[in-house]
Parts: C-alpha cells; structure tokens; sequence
C-alpha cells in the first residue's frame, strides 16, 4: 500500500511538471502581495485570517507551478 501510495504521487508530480504553462513570476509575486495585505486589513478572528493567509499561499504555489 505505501509503495502504491509513493508512486501515485510521484506520478502525479512528474505529471504536474512535465509541461507547466509558464507564469510571470512577477504577476505571481505582485498578486500574493496583493492578497497578504487584504486579508490582514480585515477585522476578523486570529483563526480566520490564518486560514486566508494559508488560502493566500496555496494559490502562490499554484501560479508559480503554473498549475
């Protein structure tokens, strides 16, 4: 079952990369700004804004992957 598991994902992340369309990563680095400082002028629950903070960085990760 692991190694069912480690191949899976291994697949899965050499299917990912194997032609990523390519990002800006300027576009990438100004929108992950953009959305930091949102999310921390809202007036809500420590919890909440972690949770976006957390949201804000998955979909860094995502633009620079390109995915």
């Amino acid at each position: 079952m692991k190694k069912f598991l480690i191949l899976s994902l291994a697949s899965l992340i050499l299917v990912a990369s194997a032609a990523p369309a390519v990002n800006n990563q300027t576009d990438c680095n100004t929108n992950h700004v953009k959305c930091r400082e949102y999310v921390l002028n809202l007036d809500e629950p420590w919890y909440k804004v972690a949770v976006m903070l957390t949201g804000c960085d998955v979909a860094f990760g995502k633009c620079m992957l390109g995915i």
